[in-house]
């Protein structure tokens, strides 16, 4: 019984639990009475500090009233980070009074704003305070200026009175000079005179002189020129070297081998035309081209590949050919100079921009040239020895066009070409038609349209050649007419064989 008693029972365990609860129920109001405690302190150190910002509020509020009534923008918005084109702010209104007022001295601030308004005013005044004393010094100055122009015409008033009274006197003793000088005069007059007609024959001699001799040098230089160009055509003598050998010809590709490469600054595109090994020369003549080849690969330092663009039927290209063109010349600037109008294959339309790339390929530079309208480029340009062509272009006549501005450009193109043409020949410099240049540097025409309304004769190729003379057999060159016995409407009956054989067989005829 007494050791039941002994045993903890249900009060024990209430007691305890109540214990304890007591226990962290203290602990809990203690820490919150301590957190309450200090978020009370810290509650009135805020409410502390916002009765201090309210206080530099409302003293900034006023400095910034202050600032704004001294400015004169009372805008209630100082500035609108959110749009900063808004003009309704007091930034931007005193930044459009600087711009407005202060124009070139307006900075970024307004204190360099007034500091350069002060420079120029500073400036300003001190230049105005310069001029004020150079006004007074040159009003000083006419002044003194006066008095003295003011002394001279008094001096020169009483000088005139003086020479007024002599005047009456000298007026006798000057009518007698002035009668002996108008005989003198007289007398030099007729001298004058007959010096004059001696003169006058003296001059219309030496004119008919200078006439006759002037027209004895234009006759010989056309004599000369005529003999040149007769020369030229019957001795075709060479005037430059071949540029390259081929070296391989495939004919079934039409692909040629030259010994040109990299190394002599070829360059794809470039063209040439092709001569028989066995000519004397290049550049004879372009019936002496027997084709002509397009570089289409460089290969190697001394060779490339090449397309043939046209060829001789009869006379093919073949191993150990010469090729040559004017233009090129390895690590050397060629120079032409061209006149006239340019149309390449004969369509009707220039090609003077094909022209100038070609040039421009091949690395040749024009340095001088006159368009179909005349105009020189440059304006002031010259031939000279370094020019190594000259090339005649199309040059109409007078009586084939029609309208004065088409004939002033004609005649602007022909003085052109009369001044270039003396400047060619005072130095050297070879004249040559455009289609002899463009058969040289190995051009091959495209293609040809026919356009319909134009009347331009398409020529067929003017024979072959001797193969005795390496000559051409003759101008073969048809002019399209058809032959006057087919002609429509013919009146005359054809001629009939009689039957009789010819006396070189013998026959009676």
């Amino acid at each position: 019984m007494a050791a039941a008693a002994n045993k903890p029972g249900a009060v024990h365990y209430a007691l305890i639990l109540f214990v304890m609860l007591s226990v962290i129920l203290g602990i809990v109001s203690y820490v919150f009475n301590r957190e309450a405690n200090d978020k009370t302190a810290e509650i009135t150190k805020l409410n502390d500090e916002n009765q201090k910002l309210n206080r530099v509020q409302k003293t900034l509020d006023d400095q910034v009233q202050i600032l704004k009534t001294k400015i004169g923008i009372k805008f209630d918005q100082v500035d609108d980070p959110n749009n900063p084109q808004n003009q309704a702010t007091v930034v931007r209104g005193l930044e459009a009074e600087m711009q407005a007022n202060g124009k070139d001295a307006a900075g970024p601030t307004v204190f360099e704003t007034l500091r350069k308004l002060r420079d120029a005013l500073d400036a300003a005044s001190a230049d105005r305070d310069s001029k004020a004393a150079k006004v007074a010094s040159l009003e000083k100055e006419v002044l003194g200026l006066k008095n003295q122009y003011q002394s001279q015409v008094d001096n020169y008033s009483q000088q005139t009175k003086d020479a007024e009274r002599d005047k009456l006197g000298v007026i006798g003793d000057r009518d007698e000079k002035v009668n002996a000088k108008i005989q003198e005069i007289s007398t030099v007059k007729s001298k004058l005179n007959a010096a004059v007609d001696e003169l006058a024959q003296e001059k219309e001699s030496r004119e008919k002189e200078r006439k006759a001799l002037n027209s004895t040098i234009t006759s010989l230089n056309n004599r000369i020129e005529f003999l040149k160009d007769k020369i030229d055509n019957l001795e075709k003598l060479s005037f430059e070297a071949a540029d390259g050998i081929i070296r391989r010809v495939e004919h079934n590709s039409n692909t040629v081998w030259i010994n040109l490469g990299d190394a002599d600054y070829l360059k794809p595109r470039m063209t040439f035309s092709v001569y028989a090994k066995e000519n004397l020369g290049v550049g004879r003549g372009a019936e002496d081209i027997k084709g002509k080849i397009e570089v289409t690969r460089i290969l190697e330092p001394h060779m490339a590949e090449a397309r043939v663009v046209e060829e001789d039927l009869y006379r093919p290209i073949v191993s150990g050919d010469l090729i040559y063109t004017p233009i090129w010349d390895p690590g050397r600037i060629e120079k032409i100079s061209v006149i006239g109008g340019i149309d390449m294959d004969g369509d009707g339309r220039s090609d003077r921009e094909q022209f100038h790339q070609m040039m421009a390929v091949a690395g040749c530079v024009i340095d001088n040239e006159v368009d179909e309208n005349g105009v020189r480029t440059p304006k002031d340009g010259k031939i000279t020895v370094q020019t190594r062509f000259f090339v005649k272009g199309d040059i109409p006549e007078l009586p084939d066009v029609t309208g004065e501005e088409a004939k002033a450009k004609v005649k602007e193109i022909q003085r052109h070409f009369t001044e270039m043409r003396e400047e060619a020949r005072s130095n050297g410099v070879r004249i040559i038609k455009m289609n002899d240049f463009l058969a040289y540097i190995g051009y091959h025409t495209k293609r040809r349209t026919f356009l319909p309304g134009q009347n331009r004769p398409w020529n067929l190729k003017a024979g072959s050649a001797s193969e005795s003379t390496k000559d051409m057999s003759g101008d073969r060159t048809s002019n399209g007419n058809v032959s006057g016995a087919y002609a429509k409407g013919r009146q005359t009956p054809q001629n009939q064989s009689d039957g009789a054989n010819s006396k070189v067989f013998g026959g009676s005829k």
